[in-house]
């Protein structure tokens, strides 16, 4: 078996090289997939390599597990070069991360043919349960590449069958989004029919259940209410999933594996033996955790979104008070993030500049190695992420293995009640939908008792994705397909000062979708008493909506067009 996985990893599947001479480098020990994949064995290997891009981003802290939501405002990363690139809008077309993540899906998408074709053609040296199995996590999986391209590029080139020459990958065209998204529809409703029933129950592996939420998603992500409410509710009228008790918990290594656990959907797995750990503790870890980078932070751009516990914003509850900014809080905000004051990693928890000592768990005053003063490294926001963060990889940062949920019931959940609401269709399963997730039994933020206006729902539920899916990869779409990006990613990205007392802050106020607004004039840079100003943004609304087509693959075939204003 071993032997036929590295077979398998050693295979390249292309699709628009750039060459003839890429197909020359094709390993002369490796073997055809003429005469590979002929029985069970072999074709598990091909399907399990169709998996190897579903979190692909091969750009760093760019990948899902670490944070795709850097390049919203919610999550910030010291020297994320490309993500705050994006963020500023400064890329063109010759970028080489652009050219990245699209060699990555049609990689993807090139295996998921190929291994369609092979299984058809391989019939008889699989049982039928097995047909099914393999044929309904491959046809997911493309549906899951396509619905990644059309969100970074519109319209694409849409394949359905291996390329079999560098010639015929040249004359390609692009298709429509809206005729793509009719495809992946397809896929993800012959994936669903594949899967129901399915015995498989190995975590990480594609289930009917996540067939059928990631249709919802794309339909969401494409603004067609109706599918995404359909897709939704079957995945709701299934019974086979359900919120867990705690957000506390929800996130930690022992419930993500286990059994028990009714909330996640898709998870993906990892193992160091296997070569898939990952580093995320390195880079959310405090600087006193030795070898911790501090890289990937919560911003106060986030923070001041946290409502307070009687559902009003910090710039209107009562229960707000600047001296105890973290206190009377949707509980999430400390679930999510580590704050100054917090015992972490046997420490009190601060990046103050004037803070040069700490207490210990001791009680023992002891240097701090997390202030501005120990290193310059530390947290730009004052933060640290707490959401996914465990304790037992401190001495081995860069091998974790906790799994990361790619799909959850929460989000089936929110997609199901925001796509009730843009359907004007404000009932009791929409609000029923909503208090699940805010009634969470650690949560417990006041429930909808009877429909607001469709404007206000509307700003719940985004509240509600917000809050509930931070950090979970999903906020840069969220903004795109509201067409809020345009707004949001205009306003500057903000951490804690280097010195100074919230009491002394200037107050925030919010837009009318809840989303926190600053004046800049009432901040100055740092050192200073006032907020740290991480990054001005910028987005140019006549162009970043969608990314460029690469340049090498417009030198390569210039029939594909480049998306407007690139």
């Amino acid at each position: 078996m071993k032997k036929n996985l590295l077979y398998v990893a050693l295979l390249v599947f292309l699709l628009v090289t750039g060459c003839d001479k890429a197909l020359e480098r094709y390993p002369l020990d490796s073997p055809s997939a003429d005469t590979f994949y002929t029985n069970d064995t072999e074709i598990q290997g091909g399907v399990n390599a169709c998996y190897s891009f579903i979190v692909a981003g091969n750009n760093g802290y760019f990948v899902p597990e670490f944070s795709y939501d850097a390049l919203a405002e919610t999550v910030f990363i010291r020297g994320g070069g490309f993500a705050q690139n994006v963020m500023m809008s400064v890329l063109d077309f010759k970028e080489g991360q652009f050219r990245t993540f699209w060699l990555n899906m049609y990689q993807g998408i090139a295996r998921c043919n190929l291994m369609l074709q092979k299984i058809d053609a391989n019939k008889a040296a699989l049982t039928a349960d097995k047909i099914k199995q393999y044929q309904g996590e491959i046809y997911f999986l493309r549906a899951n590449y396509y619905l990644r391209l059309t969100n970074m590029f519109g319209d694409v080139v849409y394949l359905d069958k291996p390329v079999s020459s560098v010639a015929d990958g040249k004359a390609v065209t692009r298709t429509a989004r809206a005729e793509v998204l009719k495809k992946i529809y397809a896929d993800f409703d012959q994936s669903y029919a594949l899967l129901t029933g399915s015995t498989v129950k190995t975590l990480g592996r594609i289930t009917a259940g996540a067939a059928m939420a990631y249709k919802a998603r794309a339909a969401l992500q494409n603004n067609d209410w109706a599918t995404a409410a359909a897709a939704a509710k079957t995945v709701i009228d299934s019974k086979q999933y359900s919120l867990m008790p705690k957000y506390s918990t929800l996130f930690t290594e022992t419930i993500l594996n286990s059994a028990a656990n009714t909330e996640q959907i898709l998870t993906n797995m990892h193992l160091y033996s296997a070569n898939n750990a990952t580093a995320f503790p390195q880079f959310t870890s405090a600087r006193s955790v030795s070898g911790g980078y501090t890289t990937i932070v919560p911003t106060q751009n986030m923070m001041d979104s946290y409502q307070c516990t009687d559902g009003k914003d910090i710039s209107k509850s009562p229960l707000y008070n600047k001296t105890k900014p973290y206190d009377n809080r949707d509980p999430r905000l400390r679930y999510c993030f580590v704050v100054p004051g917090d015992m972490w990693n046997g420490y009190v928890y601060e990046t103050r500049m004037d803070k040069t000592t700490t207490l210990n768990d001791q009680g023992a005053s002891v240097k701090n190695l997390d202030s501005y003063a120990a290193t310059v490294y530390t947290s730009f926001t004052g933060y640290l992420v707490r959401k996914y963060y465990d304790f037992k990889y401190v001495a081995k940062l860069t091998q974790c293995e906790t799994p990361f949920m790619l799909c959850r019931y929460a989000e089936v959940l929110l997609t199901y009640a925001e796509a009730k609401i843009e359907l004007n269709q404000l009932d009791a399963d929409c609000l029923n939908a909503i208090n699940l997730v805010r009634g969470r039994s650690d949560v417990n933020m006041p429930l909808v008792s009877v429909a607001l206006s469709q404007s206000d729902m509307r700003n719940l539920v985004r509240y509600e994705r917000k809050i509930e899916l931070w950090n979970e990869n999903l906020r840069w779409d969220d903004l795109l397909r509201w067409k809020r990006a345009e707004v949001i990613m205009t306003r500057p990205i903000f951490g804690r000062p280097l010195l100074g007392e919230y009491s002394v802050y200037p107050a925030v106020t919010f837009d009318s979708y809840g989303d926190p607004v600053y004046d800049e004039t009432n901040y100055v840079g740092s050192p200073s008493t006032d907020y740290r100003v991480l990054i001005r943004t910028n987005f140019n609304k006549s162009r970043d909506y969608l990314w460029p087509i690469p340049e090498t693959e417009l030198n390569l075939n210039p029939g594909l067009g480049q998306n407007p204003g690139w």
